[in-house]
């Protein structure tokens, strides 16, 4: 099949995602801004290597949005059988494609938002009949919390499909298993994200000095990300802070971390959860997270923890490194089980015979 995918920037997890789709014989066309400049939301404040998309993709990078009509053709000169298109941030050019395809292309909308009942995602399921259902025929989710949202915008249960991040395990899967005093030994948390509001920079913060308050030999903070909340955690004790870190090194460092921290007041789904449990480590999930409900369980290889809760994530943050090296090997044998649920072998297989099914239809 030939499949079209409207991003919004890539990423080390979704170029893995497409590989796969290319080696199970499939011809893809890509389209993404072609820098951190020209890109929106979390994808301004990452500076991704080159992933190699090129080399088994038709890649179409922009430094200015295209018109609507050059995109539309370039897509029609492809000739899909479906087009994914996972933003709505370039509405006019991406939504023009959407509406111009002929029948038969499956027009797939990726969506991780999570129902908040925010007046505007009132107004956009009132709406949903023009605006969405206008340009997408099937919504791909990540999580039971996004598909919630979906179905509130008038997708059927038919018209879901399911699995739609993935962590590269080929990258954060690898190593051997982690025995539980390696990960005392280590005595650090890792937070992996940008350092924004939305993402609990500003939580982290207050509670890992509340943390070093309750306990008396505290583990220290591994940070890697940037971001305008950088000065909350700069110069505070125990804390290294490493900027914008490439997969392989984050790979790196969850190996030489002990647990992995996600304290997030918004996080629709959290791919970084999936690399830390891949990664064989215990996890603190804020409770906001997509990911939360089927990669952590409560004392089973980490805790869900309130979202903005400063006093709770500095208790959990004591829970965790209080724990015994018995324990902390259970938690990441957990982990390690709970990660292999999802792979990007497993999403290709899942979009091709999705796609495929579709348009047999």
């Amino acid at each position: 099949m030939r499949i079209a995918f409207l991003g919004n920037g890539l990423t080390g997890y979704l170029a893995a995602q497409y590989r796969e789709l290319a080696r199970l014989g499939h011809e893809l066309l890509v389209v993404q801004p072609g820098s951190p400049e020209v890109a929106v939301g979390a994808m301004r404040d990452t500076a991704f290597d080159e992933l190699g998309v090129a080399s088994f993709a038709e890649l179409l990078e922009w430094t200015s949005e295209p018109s609507a009509a050059d995109l539309v053709d370039r897509v029609r000169r492809f000739d899909p059988d479906a087009v994914v298109m996972s933003s709505w941030n370039f509405a006019d050019s991406y939504r023009a494609v959407m509406k111009s395809l002929p029948p038969g292309v499956v027009r797939v909308l990726v969506m991780d938002n999570l129902w908040r009942a925010a007046p505007r995602q009132w107004l956009g399921r009132a709406t949903s009949r023009w605006y969405v259902h206008s340009v997408a025929d099937v919504a791909m989710v990540p999580s039971e919390r996004s598909e919630t949202y979906a179905r509130m915008l008038g997708f059927g249960p038919a018209d879901v499909i399911r699995g739609s991040l993935s962590a590269d395990l080929s990258l954060f899967g690898g190593g051997d298993e982690r025995s539980g005093d390696e990960l005392a030994a280590r005595r650090s948390f890792l937070f992996v994200g940008r350092l924004v509001d939305h993402k609990g920079a500003d939580v982290l913060a207050a509670a890992y000095r509340r943390y070093r308050e309750l306990v008396d030999d505290p583990w220290t903070l591994e940070v890697v990300g940037l971001g305008p909340l950088d000065h909350l955690l700069r110069d505070q004790p125990g804390v290294t802070m490493h900027g914008f870190v490439q997969p392989a090194g984050v790979a790196e460092l969850m190996r030489t971390v002990s647990c992995s921290v996600v304290p997030s007041h918004v996080e629709p789904y959290g791919v970084v959860v999936h690399e830390a449990t891949a990664s064989g480590l215990p996890v603190l999930c804020t409770d906001f997270a997509g990911v939360a409900a089927g990669l952590v369980q409560d004392h089973a290889n980490g805790w869900v923890v309130p979202a903005g809760h400063v006093e709770e994530w500095a208790a959990a943050m004591a829970r965790v490194s209080g724990c015994s090296p018995e324990t902390l090997a259970d938690m990441s044998r957990v982990s390690r089980a709970l990660s292999t649920r999802l792979s990007p072998q497993i999403w290709a297989r899942n979009v091709a015979e999705q796609i495929a099914r579709r348009r047999g239809a």
